[in-house]
C-alpha cells in the first residue's frame, strides 16, 4: 500500500492537527504501508527528509487563499507532486492548502482520496475597526462553504471527529448530512496510552511548588482563540488559598504580553494565588506538568476534539473546558461557558479530592477504550482498505 499525507502542518510544528498526522504515519508504517508526506516548511527547519520512514516532501507555500492574501509560493511543483504520483490513496488533512490546491481547476486530483476534518469553525466573526469590519473573512469562508457542495462528491469518504453536527466547529458535517453524503465516518483523535511522565514531581520541585498545593494547569499556545485570559482571570476570580494556574504555551508573543500584565496588575492588588507563565517547554516537561497538576483547564473560544484535553485525561486529571467543540461529549470533566462558571468550578474541583478522582477515572477509561492512538490507527487501516479494496 503506497500512501500520501497531504497537511499544512508536521512535526517538528507542536498542534491538533500536526499531532493526528503524525500518528497516522506512524501507524501506517507499522503496517508496513509505504508513506509520503506533503507538508509546508517548518520554523525550525527539519533534519532531514524522512520521519520514522516516510518520506517527506516540503513547499513553500504562504497564504491563505483570500482574495487579499492568495497563496503564494512552490504552487506549480506542489502541483506537479500531485499530478505525477502513483499513491493508492491521497488522505488530506483539514481544510487549509494541500486541500485547496488540489481543487483548484484544471488540477488533477487522485483517483482515490480521503479528506480529515479537524473541524470546521468558519463562521466565527473577529470583528476590526477598520471597513469592512471583518465580514470580508466571513462572507469568504460562506463562499467557500458553498463550494464544498460541489467538491464533497468528489471524496470517496470524508472523517469527522464527533457525530456532532451544529453551525460552529462542525459546520462541515451539517452541511455533508444535509446534501445526503454518504461517505461520511467518524474517527476520533487518541493518544499513544504508553507515553507517561517520567518524573512528576520533579516540575513541582524546578517551579517551587509545595505537594499540598492545588495546581491548575492550561496547556496550548498563546493565541486570541485560545484565550488564556479568560482562565487567567476565572483564577482570579476563584482566589483559591494555596493554588497556582500555570500557563505552557510555545512561545511568548505580543498576546500572552498583554495577559501577563493583566495577571500583573491582579498581583498588585494581593489576589490569592500564584500564576506561572512558561513558554518552549521540552515534551518531558509537558509531560511532568500534566502528571503533576491537579486540575487541568482549557479556556479556547474555538476547538474540535483537543489532544491536550485527552492528555491529561491520559493521566486521570479532571478537567475544565469552555462548551466548544464536542468537548462536552468527552468523559472527566466539567464544561463552562462563563469566568464566573470556571470560577467556581475551580472552587469545587480544588475543595473535592473524591471528584477529582472520579472524573479522573472516568477520562482514564474513556482514553482507554476510545481516544487512544491504536483505536485511531486501527480505524483508519480499516478506512483505507475500505476505500481501496485491499
Amino acid at each position: 500500500m503506497k500512501i500520501l499525507i497531504a497537511t499544512f502542518t508536521f512535526p517538528p510544528n507542536k498542534d491538533g492537527v500536526s499531532s493526528s498526522a503524525a500518528a497516522m504515519v506512524a501507524g501506517f508504517r507499522e503496517e508496513g504501508w509505504e508513506v509520503d508526506v506533503a507538508t509546508k516548511l517548518s520554523v525550525p527547519r527539519r533534519s532531514g527528509a524522512e520521519w520514522h520512514g516516510a518520506r517527506i516532501y516540503e513547499f513553500d507555500v504562504t497564504g491563505t487563499g483570500h482574495p487579499k492574501h492568495p497563496f503564494a509560493g512552490d504552487l506549480e511543483e506542489y502541483r506537479a507532486f500531485l499530478a505525477a504520483g502513483d499513491w493508492d490513496v491521497v488522505i488530506f488533512h483539514s481544510y487549509a492548502w494541500p486541500l485547496y490546491l488540489a481543487l483548484e481547476k484544471g488540477a488533477r486530483l487522485p483517483r482515490r482520496k480521503i479528506l480529515v476534518s479537524h473541524g470546521y469553525n468558519v463562521l466565527r466573526w473577529v470583528r476590526v475597526a477598520k471597513f469592512p469590519w471583518g465580514l470580508g473573512s466571513v462572507f469568504w469562508a460562506l463562499y467557500q462553504t458553498f463550494r464544498m457542495c460541489g467538491w464533497i462528491f468528489q471524496f470517496d469518504r470524508v472523517v469527522y471527529l464527533s457525530e456532532s453536527s451544529d453551525l460552529r466547529a462542525f459546520l462541515d458535517q451539517s452541511l455533508a448530512k444535509c446534501l445526503g453524503y454518504r461517505g461520511r465516518r467518524v474517527i476520533p483523535n487518541g493518544v499513544e496510552l504508553s507515553e507517561v511522565a517520567s518524573t512528576p514531581l520533579k516540575f513541582r520541585s524546578d517551579f517551587d511548588i509545595g505537594t499540598e498545593q492545588i495546581v491548575f494547569l492550561c496547556v496550548s499556545n498563546y493565541n486570541y482563540l485560545k484565550n488564556q485570559v479568560f482562565a487567567l482571570r476565572s483564577f482570579r476570580m476563584a482566589a483559591i488559598p494555596n493554588s497556582v494556574l500555570i500557563f505552557i504555551g510555545s512561545e511568548f508573543n505580543e498576546l500572552s504580553k498583554q495577559f501577563q500584565n493583566e495577571d500583573g496588575f491582579a498581583g498588585e492588588n494581593n489576589h490569592p494565588g500564584r500564576v506561572i507563565w512558561l513558554e518552549k517547554q521540552d515534551r518531558e516537561t509537558t509531560l511532568n506538568a500534566i502528571a503533576t497538576c491537579d486540575v487541568f483547564i482549557l479556556s479556547s473560544r474555538s476547538e474540535a476534539q483537543p489532544i491536550a484535553l485527552m492528555e491529561a485525561m491520559r493521566e486521570a486529571k479532571p478537567w475544565i473546558a469552555c462548551k466548544v467543540g464536542c468537548i462536552s461529549e468527552m468523559p472527566g470533566g466539567k464544561c463552562v461557558r462563563t469566568e464566573g462558571e470556571m470560577a467556581q468550578q475551580m472552587i469545587h474541583l480544588a475543595g473535592d479530592q473524591y471528584l477529582r478522582t472520579t472524573l479522573g477515572k472516568q477520562g482514564r477509561q474513556a482514553v482507554e477504550e476510545t481516544y487512544n492512538r491504536q483505536h485511531y490507527i486501527d480505524a483508519y487501516c480499516q478506512l483505507v482498505s475500505e476505500v481501496t479494496g485491499h
